[in-house]
């Protein structure tokens, strides 16, 4: 069987950019006893390390305090969102913090986030995790000096995140600007429709392999977080297989009780708002609507209620571990190791799901 490294997969002579559902990984011959062995813990800098490699979106429909501290307080990371006052984000910053979370949060880019941020510090300052410096196409000049800016201020106290970007090079500008982690995948999320208003985009998966070559390349030390597409958990194992650190999720968590969407009934079920942030929607409640000459990149709509947001921790969790024991592999670090992938048929993804189920 002719099986593919992450190598062979950034060589364009073999097939176009994959997305997740354009590969599976091969098992292999494995020593791992238990799918309980494998530890799934991701080293994301000197002084942060989650337990669980999953982190939930700052969107306004997914994370605030109650949802960051659901994820936190079981080894996860929630990035509380900046769609609001910034009293009211330092209110869910204590709280998170006062409930024994280390809080992790958003800004943008500009004058105006800047005395965001400053606020956020002068209250707070070491006793915060991590800081997501958060707009659409962080391959920029405005991110680089935001970076920098934000850097400068808190140095080693507080780790930084930044994105997005969807190539190796957005990647390497990033980290080398100082960035302790990146987010890569633009285009790729449930309710994002840059790609179909622009043209842009890269399959995140692709994204994460570029990212990886490049920080092996570069020897470069900045995490790497998958964001976007994320909808199963072999998803989540297919982009630590491809060299992320973690992965970044909004519709998943979007559907538990512990998000701020607004709940409705449909049909006499309850649903949940999960909107993009750069839908129309968005735009309109929060800067009276899209600028003129501007378009929306994003959609809204409404899931059905999923339970509690530990119930999809749990899932993703063991779906990671299970693939690791296919793969030989007792951390993440072998898991990368040892993965390899071949190229799946349309026919293949069909048998790949339950399709038992179908009528």
């Amino acid at each position: 069987m002719n099986t593919l490294t992450r190598d062979c997969i950034l060589d364009s002579k073999y097939f176009a950019p994959p997305s997740f559902d354009d590969l599976l990984m091969v098992p292999r011959f494995t020593s791992v006893k238990s799918r309980l062995d494998p530890n799934i813990s991701s080293k994301m800098t000197e002084t942060s390390i989650l337990e669980v490699p999953i982190i939930s979106s700052p969107m306004d429909t997914v994370t605030e305090s109650e949802m960051a501290i659901s994820l936190g307080s079981r080894g996860a990371m929630g990035v509380i969102h900046r769609f609001m006052s910034t009293s009211d984000q330092i209110r869910e910053i204590r709280r998170t913090l006062e409930a024994g979370v280390s809080p992790a949060f958003a800004i943008g880019v500009g004058a105006d986030e800047r005395g965001r941020f400053s606020s956020i510090y002068n209250e707070f300052s070491s006793d915060l995790g991590w800081v997501s410096i958060d707009v659409a196409n962080g391959h920029s000049v405005y991110m680089e000096k935001m970076l920098r800016w934000v850097k400068e201020i808190v140095g080693d106290k507080v780790n930084i995140m930044a994105g997005n970007v969807a190539t190796g090079l957005g990647y390497a500008f990033l980290a080398s600007a100082g960035a302790d982690a990146v987010r890569v995948g633009i285009g790729g999320g449930s309710i994002c429709k840059t790609r179909i208003m622009t043209g842009f985009g890269v399959p995140t998966l692709y994204s994460v392999l570029d990212a990886y070559s490049s920080k092996n390349r570069a020897s470069l030390s900045a995490a790497i977080i998958a964001d976007g597409g994320v909808r199963y958990p072999a998803d989540l194992a297919k982009s630590i297989a491809a060299g992320a650190d973690a992965v970044m999720v909004g519709r998943i968590f979007a559907a538990t009780l512990e998000s701020p969407g607004e709940t409705i009934v449909l049909n006499g079920n309850p649903h949940k708002v999960y909107r993009g942030m750069a839908s129309r929607e968005v735009q309109e409640d929060r800067r009276g609507g899209l600028r003129p000459g501007t378009c929306s990149e994003g959609v809204s709509t409404h899931i059905p209620v999923k339970g509690k947001a530990h119930y999809i921790l749990e899932e993703f969790s063991g779906g990671l571990r299970s693939a690791m024991t296919y793969a030989g592999a007792t951390t993440l670090s072998d898991f990368r190791d040892r993965a390899r992938f071949i190229r799946m048929s349309s026919s293949s993804l069909d048998e790949s799901h339950a399709f038992g189920t179908k009528v």
